[in-house]
């Protein structure tokens, strides 16, 4: 990355390249002439040394990272840059465009260092310096095309020139309330018209009389409400933020559309390149998905699931091709194409294995259901249509968003409301309409976190507005840094101090009138942290604060060395903690059966406690929650197995864990793999985030894939019963694959008597737990179940000789969800002295129903 004074150092350095070049000239010249001709060649080279033409780019895409422009992203608290800049990287990598990133310097030696890029990227614009834009309007004017995207800040001068050229005569920020796609009649290649959900941040803009609208805003009937992607000369401008807004498939179809619309056959040029390493890679993969498949085929064959068989064979089918098309492509070097047939045989893959996938009897489907989606509902009418919506695709758990920014979804005595949300109350209408339908509702409640500058625009306050909370109590509440700032460097959220008994007060007497006011299933703790923070970017200088801690422990934060600071982040760990068991302690005293989760970082323990202070590992083993929800938000399965195994493990199945996906950045197939990881790794659910980036092509496939059928129960609502349903379950696959002519397990009869006998005396010992057992007796069946798995497992082990491997896995499976769920009631037994069940629940939604 080139410094500020980047001109004065090429000079120097080019003023000194040449004079060794003389020197070394002056001495050779006693031995040979050079002529003029190579003197001037010589010359060049050391130019082009200095200033690398971009003829010899590795891409002819550069993408412009300004640090400028990242310093007035992170004043006016339009997001984290590096996390934004990360999400961009993996749009343009789903678009398959490679790159060189250049800088401000870089930029304005014009020509020199431009002149071989064909398109330059300006991707989350909100200010450049004049003299940068002026590079670029040069760069442009010598025939060269600029992309530029939308950041949702207020654009700065350099900004508004550079918009200017690309046909923006001016703009506003908006936060939509409505679904919307993109209309692109004369699009140069096919895009994805994926729906854009409600809640994202788009620039609503007036074109210039002479530029070009490419591309409009459409609603979801058709009508046009508004620009959305302009063009003027060699400058196009996409009104929204690529890397953040939208599904990444989508956004990366309009990358490389709008390429190829600068400058045709930019797209195929800038394609990545495979070698042959990553083309072994990739050929393993598609055999692994091959292999993947057609054990879930052969194993709902086997198992007589209901499934259609012929659809599938047709989506397997043409993977089978379009792996084959791959090839060809690759071997022909047609490098673009070849992604595409390799995104389009992941796509089939991954069809025909989610409608083979079992379905599971006891799961936890759970999403977040989040403040955007909550407003577009508008009223009852609507939120039972988007529960609706939520059945269909086969979810059993919702999330609702009960507080966002410091704003409650609901009328509160404690809180303020939400503006978008007076006149009705959504929480009351979402809680009935769940029940009416079978699903748990739980209040996801933002615990430390009370305001968010990202958010104040969209309830029409100044940037700096702190939030309901404080703005209502009282600012002695807040966490402070060191310069006595409300948000933590480079972040835009405003938090309360987790050490403040008043603060922990107003939380926990907002909890109290939601468990209070509405039948809920339960409450999950978010935010239940403090912000990130590390060495010399520390929060909690507050004066209240900071006196706490220096009166608790004798240490004074005014001479903060290694061992006052060590001190100070235990304290820290210990003030979020003393908050959980608050809150536990309060509801498990109300609501005795309503179950307490929380949203948690899947972080190593030690990287964890110090940079967020949360030690979810005590919450666990003091069962002051039931459930865990990691946000495991990844892109690779691989990535997913690490974080959620890590997490299950930590808690020893002592909670339940249900990992978080990030659905905006999964396609369809990478949200199928993810969804059978986190059955691979031994969790019994998984928690989609969010219901805003639920659109039709994910509802699909998880209704036809692993959602297909209802569950019975979830696994936290009566784990007794789950138990038992997943053992007879267990008993009728064995008696039927032990009985069948064509399909019977491969084992001596002495062995299968004696596999028989022991599962015949496991069933019953389950069906014969009393209603409340004690700790010994669940972790008594447990034993017994732990060493029926291992006897099975040896049972099994001929299976997979005969390319059955994967059945036997699917019938272990079985006794491994038991597991988990009997520990983890043991555990509530022991810390609680009860277990929750269905009975309790079904009278208050009987009574609900009657109402």
């Amino acid at each position: 990355m080139a410094s500020s004074n980047t001109d004065d150092n090429i000079s120097i350095e080019c003023t000194s390249y040449i004079k060794n070049i003389s020197i070394k000239l002056n001495a050779h010249c006693k031995i040979i002439s050079l002529s003029l001709s190579s003197l001037l060649l010589t010359c060049l080279i050391a130019y082009n040394f200095i200033f690398p033409s971009c003829a010899f780019a590795s891409s002819p895409v550069a993408v412009l990272r300004s640090a400028f422009n990242q310093q007035e992203y992170q004043e006016q608290s339009v997001g984290e840059f590096d996390e934004d800049w990360v999400n961009l990287t993996h749009t343009l990598g789903a678009a398959n465009v490679s790159y060189e990133e250049i800088s401000d310097g870089e930029v304005t030696l014009g020509q020199p260092r431009l002149g071989g890029y064909k398109v330059i990227v300006v991707p989350l614009l909100v200010d450049l310096p004049l003299t940068v834009v002026g590079a670029l309007d040069q760069y442009q004017k010598s025939g060269g095309r600029i992309l530029i995207t939308e950041a949702g800040g207020i654009p700065g001068k350099g900004a508004k020139r550079l918009e200017q050229m690309a046909g923006v005569n001016s703009l506003r920020n908006i936060n939509t309330t409505e679904k919307r796609k993109i209309d692109w009649p004369n699009a140069p290649q096919k895009i994805i018209t994926d729906e854009f959900p409600v809640g994202c941040d788009l620039s609503d803009f007036s074109p210039t009389a002479d530029a070009s609208i490419l591309a409009h805003w459409q609603d979801l009937n058709g009508r046009n409400i508004g620009p959305a992607i302009s063009r003027l000369g060699n400058c196009l401008f996409i009104s929204w933020s690529p890397a953040l807004q939208g599904q990444i498939s989508t956004n990366a179809s309009l990358i490389s559309a709008a390429l190829e619309n600068l400058s045709p056959g930019v797209a195929q040029q800038a394609a990545v390149q495979i070698s042959f390493a990553e083309y072994e890679g990739i050929r393993q993969e598609l055999e692994y998905l091959l292999k993947r498949t057609d054990e879930a085929i052969r194993t709902a064959k086997q198992a007589d699931l209901t499934v259609a068989f012929k659809l599938i064979q047709e989506r397997y089918d043409s993977a089978v091709k379009n792996s084959a098309l791959f090839d060809e492509a690759y071997r022909d070097r047609r490098f673009f194409e070849a992604d595409q047939y390799l995104q389009e045989a992941r796509q089939d893959y991954a069809l025909a294995f989610a409608m083979a996938m079992p379905t599971r009897p006891v799961e936890a489907r759970n999403i977040w259901l989040d403040r955007g989606t909550i407003i577009n509902a508008r009223n009852p009418k609507g939120m039972a249509k988007l529960f609706d919506r939520l059945k269909t695709a086969g979810f059993n758990v919702v999330y609702f968003e009960t507080n966002n920014a410091g704003f409650t979804m609901f009328p509160s005595t404690v809180g303020v409301q939400n503006p978008d949300t007076i006149g009705w109350d959504p929480l009351d209408v979402a809680v009935k309409e769940a029940h009416k339908r079978g699903i748990e509702i739980h209040a996801w409640l933002w615990s430390f976190n009370v305001g968010n500058a990202k958010h104040n625009p969209i309830v029409g306050k100044p940037p700096d507005y702190p939030g309901p909370v404080l703005s209502k109590y009282d600012f002695a509440w807040a966490l402070q840094s060191a310069d006595g700032s409300l948000t933590p460097p480079r972040q835009h959220e405003f938090w309360l101090d987790p050490s403040c008994p008043e603060a922990k007060t107003y939380i926990k007497s907002l909890i109290k009138e939601i468990i209070t006011k509405y039948p809920l299933d339960g409450v999950q703790l978010d935010y239940i942290r403090y912000p990130f923070n590390g060495k010399n970017s520390e929060m909690g200088f507050d004066w209240a604060g900071r006196t706490r801690f220096e009166a608790a422990t004798g240490m004074n934060l005014d001479r903060l060395d290694d061992e006052t600071r060590q001190i100070w982040q235990a304290w820290k760990i210990q003030q979020v903690s003393n908050l959980v068991q608050e809150v536990s302690t309060m509801i498990r005293e109300m609501k005795p059966n309503m179950r307490i989760s929380a949203a948690v970082y899947a972080l190593p323990k030690r990287w964890r406690l110090s940079a967020i202070q949360q030690e979810w590992e005590v919450w666990v083993n003091n069962g002051w929650v039931d459930t865990l929800n990691p946000m495991t938000y990844v892109t690779t399965a691989n990535e997913l197995s690490i974080g959620a195994s890590y997490v299950r493990e930590s808690t020893s199945d002592q909670a339940l864990v249900y990992p978080g996906l990030s659905i905006r950045q999964l396609d369809n197939a990478a949200l199928i793999e993810q969804l059978d990881t986190a059955r691979a790794v031994g969790t019994l659910g998984t928690t989609l985030f969010a219901a805003a980036q639920l659109d039709d092509k994910k509802l699909n496939i998880l209704k036809s894939g692993p959602y297909r059928k209802e569950p019975i129960l979830t696994p936290q609502a009566d784990p007794l019963r789950a138990s038992r349903i997943l053992i007879d379950d267990f008993v009728g696959l064995v008696n039927r694959y032990v009985h069948a002519p064509q399909k019977h397990i491969l084992s001596d009869q002495a062995s299968t008597n004696q596999v028989l006998s022991q599962i015949e005396r496991i069933q019953k010992n389950v069906h014969q737990l009393p209603a409340n057992p004690t700790v010994d007796q669940l972790e008594a069946l447990r034993k017994d179940i732990g060493d029926l798995h291992e006897t099975i497992k040896n049972w099994l082990r001929l299976e997979a000789f005969i390319q059955r491997g994967y059945r036997a896995q699917y019938i272990v499976n079985y006794l491994t969800q038991v597991e988990s769920i009997l520990s983890y009631a043991a555990h509530k037994a022991k810390c609680t002295g009860s277990i929750p069940s269905l009975s309790s629940r079904h009278a208050l939604w009987t009574s609900l129903a009657s109402k």
